[in-house]
């Protein structure tokens, strides 16, 4: 069956009245929906999302940075189905055997020695977990409980993950927040004053220490980042930057968390984005990629040094429960989903296709209104700027989104810069992206800035 014959049959105006009755939307002010409608998307394929009316898109977000095996792989699909029949659902507090190979397979292709895993059902979850597993252990080293994140950094939808995020229009309407956590700078070149990206990966190492020392080390648990900051404006590190911060972090006993939530799983060409900058955290959070979003699950790794100290003898463990972690449906679905992207090596394609895809988005820097294009693998973001090099307001660059998709691309956008507009494009597609849909990706973002930059 052609997938827009049976996209249009979908009746969208009954869909789009149950829909405005009753969805809270994420993200958005629902008034400016009586003007500005949403899409109903009805089937996905591939790269390719369909809408109600028929019309096809490329999606180069993959959803929200998570779809990286693509839409319709049906061997994932017929394993979770086979895992329902067998065994729909039980908890953790005995084995299900999905989870417990599962936690094996992450053993063996996460970097270093994170060897044991906690299974969540979102980054956030996988986040806050990640936090408490930090305080528990701290509290194991005379007291350690304080959390150093980063200005721009992105952690989730949680109060704890709310709390580390550094965007302040995610943080305000909720605050006051979780305490004990402080903020330092992101290794943000394009709006920085550093002369090369190794003063500004030396000036932040030089930073997050001297936070450390005032602080007193003591009381300093945990030190996390994304290693490329995805929400925060698409910002990938100086190549050296995360290896300054691990030693860092080193000197003082502090623990290195790794939030690959969106990072992991192929999307900076390589399985980990750990690996790509060599380093070895000794917590990481995952989720999206682990099952391409075929099912909501997420996890939290450690290392062997993290699990020995809270399960030492006379230690209560870990003191935290989950209804759903290791769902036994979701573990079948994500086990499928990385032998596929293992099988196929996806993270390859990534690497290859995003040089192809990063190569081409670099002439876009010839259009005044583009101050910067930057990522790696398939993960970019495209900042854009006024006359004066200030951020695009978030309308316009709104406006840049509504030409894309004009040109059957979906982006997305995100906040670059301090607490300043959504002024930066991002891209993130599918890790099967061919050269060819690249190509449109790239084409589609040209057409768009220059007919934004022709109406002045």
């Amino acid at each position: 069956m052609n997938p827009g014959t049976a996209a249009a049959e979908v009746d969208v105006r009954e869909i789009r009245d149950i829909d405005g009755k009753h969805v809270w939307h994420p993200m958005m002010n629902h008034s400016a929906l009586e003007t500005n409608p949403l899409s109903v998307i009805t089937r996905a394929d591939g790269c390719t999302v369909t809408d109600g009316e028929g019309v096809e898109y490329l999606d180069a977000m993959a959803a929200l940075w998570c779809v990286n095996i693509g839409y319709g792989r049906k061997e994932v699909a017929e394993a979770a189905y086979q895992q329902l029949l067998e065994l729909p659902y039980y908890p953790l507090s005995q084995i299900n055997p999905p989870a417990a190979k599962l936690a094996a397979k992450l053993a063996e292709i996460l970097p270093g020695d994170l060897n044991r895993v906690w299974f969540v059902n979102s980054g956030s979850e996988a986040v806050d977990t990640a936090i408490k597993i930090a305080r528990a252990w701290g509290k194991l080293q005379g007291g350690r409980f304080k959390i150093i994140a980063r200005y721009q950094g992105y952690h989730g939808g949680n109060i704890g993950g709310a709390s580390l995020t550094g965007q302040t229009k995610r943080r305000e309407q909720f605050e006051p927040l979780m305490s004990g956590v402080i903020h330092v700078q992101a290794p943000y070149f394009f709006r920085s004053s550093a002369g090369s990206e190794e003063e500004l990966a030396a000036r932040c190492a030089e930073e997050l220490e001297t936070v450390i020392r005032y602080q007193g080390p003591e009381t300093v648990a945990a030190f996390i980042a994304e290693p490329v900051i995805g929400g925060g404006g698409v910002i990938p590190p100086p190549a050296d930057y995360l290896k300054r911060m691990r030693e860092v972090c080193d000197r003082y006993g502090v623990l290195m968390i790794a939030d690959e939530v969106i990072t992991g799983f192929g999307r900076t060409g390589e399985l980990f984005a750990s690996d790509l900058y060599g380093i070895r955290p000794d917590v990481m959070t995952m989720a999206k990629g682990l099952s391409s979003a075929y099912l909501p699950i997420g996890a939290t790794a450690v290392t062997d040094a993290v699990f020995d100290a809270l399960n030492a003898e006379g230690e209560p463990g870990f003191m935290q429960i989950n209804t759903y972690g290791g769902h036994p449906a979701s573990c079948a679905a994500a086990l499928k989903n990385l032998e596929i992207m293992i099988d196929e090596d996806l993270a390859g394609n990534a690497r290859r296709v995003g040089k192809t895809l990063g190569e081409a988005l670099g002439r876009l820097r010839d259009i005044p209104c583009v101050g910067d294009v930057r990522g790696v693998g398939l993960i970019w973001g495209v900042e854009l700027v006024e006359e004066n090099g200030d951020p695009l307001s978030t309308e316009a660059t709104g406006r840049v989104l509504s030409y894309i998709k004009k040109e059957g691309v979906l982006a997305g956008k995100n906040a670059g810069w301090a607490d300043g507009p959504s002024n930066t494009l991002t891209i993130a597609p599918p890790l099967i992206l061919t050269d060819e849909q690249a190509g449109k990706i790239a084409s589609a973002f040209e057409t768009a800035l220059r007919k934004f930059h022709a109406e002045g």
